[in-house]
């Protein structure tokens, strides 16, 4: 999944780890396995889903002043 936002590097050796799905016609889970493919080392982990986009404030206009 070359798209994803989260990368991570081996503890072992230092090198760029690649997620790999963690089963053949499943859907993306947050827990994902992770494979160095320099010297083999893998693991699960797991992260929350990304947070929802932020929805727009709607604009507020300060109250009329009133005359006294």
């Amino acid at each position: 999944m070359a798209d994803a936002d989260i990368q991570i590097r081996c503890q072992r050796c230092g090198a760029q780890m690649e997620m790999r799905d963690p089963g053949p016609g499943m859907p993306w889970t947050p827990d994902q396995f992770w494979v160095c493919n320099t010297c083999g080392r893998h693991f699960w982990t797991t992260y929350p889903p990304p947070a929802p986009k932020a929805k727009p404030v709607p604009e507020t206009r300060p109250a009329p002043e009133q005359a006294s």
